[in-house]
């Protein structure tokens, strides 16, 4: 039996556990460059066990957005608009999220597992015109990107101190 790893945030008003297990991470929200943009966009969703007063509070999906430049070097981390993993948290409080996600890109097996899956899917997809074997291709690139990630690839884009 392999031994779950786990991340916790200690928020002021409750714990968010996140447990290692491929069903907790979810990526969606691809979107390509255009002529607006000069990166790719992603979103990572974490599946969050919230306890509040020593007891089971429910769960909650937190996401970011991840960026990955033109060039696939740069992976910058963004707090997405709605359902934030930083979201009302204090400084310390965002920096131990900075810490789980730091993780996740870095050392996590389970989000490498999760990213060659995708990989698989897409290769198995059945592409038919020329537009869907550039987008497909493109994901590819990505997602291939994520499976080796180092410290000194990460960005993040986040503010820690909360605007007064």
């Amino acid at each position: 039996m392999n031994m779950l790893e786990s991340k916790v945030i200690q928020t002021r008003f409750e714990k968010e556990i996140f447990i290692e297990e491929k069903s907790n991470i979810e990526i969606n929200g691809f979107h390509t460059l255009d002529k607006n943009t000069s990166f790719y966009e992603f979103m990572v969703g974490l599946d969050l066990i919230r306890i509040r007063n020593n007891e089971y509070y429910g769960n909650k999906t937190s996401y970011v957005n991840i960026r990955i430049s033109e060039d696939l070097q740069s992976l910058f981390i963004i707090e997405p608009d709605v359902q934030s993993v930083f979201a009302i948290k204090n400084k310390q409080e965002k920096e131990a999220a900075i810490e789980l996600i730091h993780y996740l890109l870095v050392d996590s097996q389970t989000f490498k597992q999760v990213v060659s899956e995708m990989i698989s899917n897409i290769k198995r997809e059945n592409v038919v015109n020329v537009f869907e074997v550039k987008e497909a291709n493109i994901k590819l690139a990505v997602l291939e990107r994520l499976l080796n990630v180092s410290n000194e690839d990460i960005k993040f884009m986040i503010r820690l101190e909360n605007i007064a």
